[in-house]
């Protein structure tokens, strides 16, 4: 997926900063749009053209079929950078949109100018011989992304073949300064005749945005692209078009994931929601009803959790009342649900869908055989491990502070006592680099004015090479816990330090603390998720709720001049500097000989089963 920033306008400046605040991320460097999907198809595309977005992520479609033509449906030669996504939206038509900002296809910047950032291009459309041809889509200016100012803006441009000196022509055009006062947080439709000098057999249009070439700003949102004959200028309604919107809300808010063995409580147990929008107008002939099914299953098991929940939307009272605005978006709630019957013992799978009732085509007004059922399904996966996350594994940014002595941690909860072993956390590509610098990994039992952490050791900050690759810490001596308990850290420098940033759980914002002199306090200014996973692994040598921990290891002397002998059970070590370079390894050893080193502080990292252990080593 592209990096994107989401919800907070805020200051890119390295200004000293307290309270957590938001940079960009870089994504993977060899990843781009495949253009082998870009097959070689002569035949133009023929009406009707239609595309919601609903059934692509990242990227719109580059192969579509459009009744029996297979011809491409939008030129990936010309079109750049459009974010094909669930999230950046307020309340769109139907599920994903695509958005228009700063940022290219890798999430990074387009450059330091304004100017042209992305652009979206069709594949040759036949109209020839139409009639009465209307071109229409929804628009939205910043939803959760940044709101276009005064000078951005998002242009509509049809081909027009004839004109061999300016070709591409400008049919509609909206200015970051000529905003109405819903626009930022409403779809409005707008529907273009096509003139008729247009209607030949090589029609193209493209959209392309205006703004900020340097960030997340100046967003714009496309959705339910229609383009078909015997259209009136203000055939704004779609009769039988109740479509799904959003992603499955959280089978086990406030968590994505939870432990396997944590689920069997009710505690855990929560109605799943999934929002929908109505593009009719006050039923009449449609029916007054539309009925949704949820089903959840173990992925890969042939074990169905629950089937033939049904959720009856009443149409009679949610219907769009404006022509051009789509204001009515509907909360489905199911409710009932039970988690007793899980097959899988240690790690599992699960999939919720929720789908219509009815699988008959719907066709538009004028009786066009376009199937509208294709946005009236929605999926969404939870894997069941040993960890908790807050988190959907993806980061749209990194969020972190950079003032020395800045604490952060999230709250977590057991339902019966377990043992904590490691702290999984996602340290983004950010630029400048984090790597090699040094965190207080914190684990609190509860937070107040002079509690202090139960447990507390260094760790190395590893930016990773891989996007959204969770970097797993070893607890020097695992931590049987109960209840309540916080897994943070602090920060030991005024260097700006970011963890992946995850926005899709507004539930998790609740969850966050920030310590920048002395007290606590909860986060109320960012919404999402930190991703900072506690994990539970098993781990033979242990018994839970035991007296007894694994003896700790011990370096010496510390510090030392050369040779370095340790006490206790262990496998291997390893030797590295703050910036993550690694000096020494070497298996269990009478004595380390570490006099080629240069003088300096290392971080030791001791191997053995019980779990990885990591000390601070000074060589003199």
């Amino acid at each position: 997926m592209r990096t994107v920033f989401l919800i907070v306008i805020l200051s890119f400046s390295f200004e000293l900063q307290a309270q957590l605040y938001i940079q960009p991320i870089k994504k993977d460097s060899g990843k781009k749009q495949d253009a082998t999907q870009n097959q070689a198809v002569a035949d133009p595309i023929s009406l009707p053209f239609w595309d919601d977005f609903s059934i692509t992520t990242d990227a719109p479609d580059s192969l579509r079929i459009w009744g029996s033509d297979t011809s491409r449906q939008w030129n990936y030669e010309l079109s750049k950078d459009v974010f094909v996504n669930a999230t950046l939206a307020i309340n769109p038509p139907s599920y994903r949109v695509a958005t228009f900002d700063g940022l290219d296809t890798n999430g990074a910047f387009h450059g330091e100018e304004v100017g042209l950032t992305d652009q979206l291009v069709s594949d040759t459309i036949d109209l020839q011989g139409g009639f009465d041809v209307v071109f229409s889509f929804y628009w939205q200016a910043g939803g959760n992304v940044e709101i276009p100012e005064e000078g951005d803006s998002l242009v509509l441009q049809f081909y027009n073949q004839a004109d061999t000196l300016s070709p591409w022509q400008t049919y509609w055009k909206k200015d970051g300064g000529e905003l109405a006062a819903d626009e930022d947080t409403v779809f409005t439709q707008v529907a273009i005749p096509i003139p008729s000098e247009l209607l030949n057999q090589k029609f193209l249009f493209r959209f392309q945005s205006y703004g900020d070439q340097d960030g997340p700003f100046d967003a714009w949102h496309v959705d339910w692209i229609y383009m078909n004959n015997k259209r009136a200028e203000d055939d704004f309604f779609y009769e039988g078009e109740v479509s799904l919107n959003s992603d499955i809300k959280l089978l086990f808010s406030p968590f994505k994931s939870v432990p396997i063995n944590q689920i069997s409580d009710a505690a855990f147990i929560t109605d799943v929601n999934v929002s929908s929008m109505n593009l009719n107008p006050e039923p009449d002939n449609i029916g007054l009803a539309v009925n949704y099914l949820l089903s959840i299953d173990e992925v890969g098991i042939e074990n169905q959790i629950t089937s033939g929940t049904t959720f009856t939307e009443d149409l009679r009272n949610f219907f769009n009342p404006a022509p051009d605005k789509v204001t009515m978006q509907n909360e489905l709630t199911f409710s009932g649900l039970s988690f007793q019957d899980l097959v899988g013992t240690d790690s599992v799978i699960i999939e919720a869908t929720v789908n219509t009732e009815s699988t008959t085509t719907v066709d538009f007004l004028d009786g066009t055989n376009i199937n509208l059922r294709v946005n009236d399904t929605v999926r969404t996966s939870y894997t069941l491990h040993n960890y908790y996350a807050y988190d959907d594994g993806t980061a749209e940014y990194a969020a972190g502070t950079n003032i020395n002595g800045a604490q952060v941690t999230l709250q977590y909860w057991l339902q019966r006592p377990d043992t904590l072993t490691h702290v999984d956390i996602y340290f983004p590509n950010i630029d400048p680099s984090s790597t090699g610098s040094a965190l207080e990994l914190q684990i609190y039992k509860e937070l107040s004015e002079d509690s202090d952490p139960i447990r507390a050791q260094s760790i190395t900050v590893q930016n990773g090479t891989k996007l959204n690759a969770f970097r797993r810490y070893p607890l020097n001596n695992p931590l049987v816990l109960a209840d309540t308990f916080y897994v943070g850290y602090r920060q030991n420098q005024n260097e700006y330090i970011g963890v992946g940033f995850d926005r899709s759980n507004e539930a998790a914002s609740a969850y966050i603390y920030e310590n920048k002199s002395g007290v606590w306090e909860r986060n109320t200014r960012l919404t999402g998720a930190l991703m900072i996973r506690p994990v539970f692994e098993k781990l033979d040598s242990l018994v839970l709720g035991a007296a007894e921990l694994p003896e700790e290891i011990k370096a010496y002397p510390n510090p030392t001049e050369g040779y370095l002998k340790i006490k206790g059970k262990y496998e291997a070590v390893t030797l590295m500097d703050f910036a993550g370079k690694v000096w020494y390894q070497n298996s269990k050893l009478e004595q380390h000989d570490l006099r080629n080193l240069p003088s300096g502080l290392y971080l030791l990292t001791v191997h053995r089963k019980e779990g990885d252990q990591t000390l601070k080593i000074i060589k003199e």
